[in-house]
């Protein structure tokens, strides 16, 4: 009997063990972020609707004047594997703020559009979280897709935040990171 509550009692600690490792092995992104532009790799401006950070439309736009380029800013709240995450983009006097909430399960999100659909998947992989988004529309041309696959990683002291991400269209690829600061 009294080996059996050992038995017992050193599955409860694995088990313990195990759910603890589990818990940890999901990064934490809550914190409000601000855009470090000196260690980001944004792309070059080509005359079109200019690419906001992790691959966002910012704000519409007079054309171009020399003027300092928007303070961007994520604001992240983490559940479990639901981040809700709140995107600023500032510019003088004026903002404009975009709200998307992640599922982080794996599982297909699906948004139907007036000209297509989009589906968004997203999970965790080690200590990053894998954010992949496909748009499907339909043009005079036929169906065009464009992807976007966003990797976020935290630094080990959680104080900055990468994200990676590359671009698939049919005008070609591109790839950027921004490299966000904890404030």
């Amino acid at each position: 009997m009294k080996r059996l509550q050992h038995t017992i009692g050193m599955m409860a600690l694995l088990l313990l063990g195990i759910g603890v490792a589990a818990a940890q092995a999901e990064p934490q992104f809550s914190g409000n972020w601000v855009l470090d532009r000196s260690q980001s790799q944004l792309p070059a401006h080509r005359g079109h609707a200019q690419t906001a950070p992790d691959g966002q439309q910012p704000p519409a736009q007079q054309p171009a004047v020399q003027r300092q380029p928007p303070q961007v800013t994520l604001v992240v709240a983490q559940q479990g594997n639901t981040l809700k995450v709140t995107r600023t983009f500032a510019m003088g006097t004026r903002s404009h703020s975009s709200t998307d909430t992640i599922v982080a399960d794996g599982s297909d999100q699906v948004q139907q559009g007036y000209h297509g659909s989009s589906v968004t998947r997203s999970t965790f992989q080690g200590d990053q979280l894998i954010v992949t988004h496909t748009r499907t529309k339909k043009t005079d041309q036929g169906e065009q897709t464009m992807s976007r696959q966003s990797v976020w990683t935290l630094s080990p002291d959680g104080h900055v935040l990468t994200i990676e991400t590359t671009m698939h269209s049919p005008r070609g690829d591109r790839a950027m990171k921004t490299v966000y600061q904890r404030s």
